[in-house]
């Protein structure tokens, strides 16, 4: 199931549908409609992802470590926006059966 969701990242990054980088993620106003960090992501960028995730009223997946940056071919970002409605849902509705991902609801990460 993880080569679906790789599958579909990839289809974002094809159609120009992804932000990277916590702070890109961070200053998009509209039209995010998921939230993807590494688990690994540091403080000050987690919080970000926090802020962008109550700003935006989208949710936040995080992915296990270094997982995300392997998925999307990419080695040193570990934080992304998806700005494509039903790529988002489709990632979020593999994720929940995955152990690698889980879904951010508040708290501590």
């Amino acid at each position: 199931m993880i080569k679906k969701i790789e599958t579909y990242l990839g289809f974002c990054v094809r159609a120009r549908k992804i932000v990277y980088g916590a702070e890109n993620a961070e200053s998009q106003r509209r039209g995010v409609y998921l939230l993807v960090c590494d688990e690994k992501l540091g403080a000050s960028s987690f919080k970000l992802m926090q802020k962008a995730r109550e700003t935006l009223g989208c949710p936040l997946l995080i992915a296990k470590e270094n997982l995300l940056a392997e998925l999307i071919h990419r080695p040193a970002v570990k934080a992304v926006a998806i700005k494509e409605k039903n790529l988002a849902s489709a990632i979020l509705s593999v994720a929940e059966g995955e152990p690698q991902f889980k879904l951010y609801s508040g708290g501590t990460n």
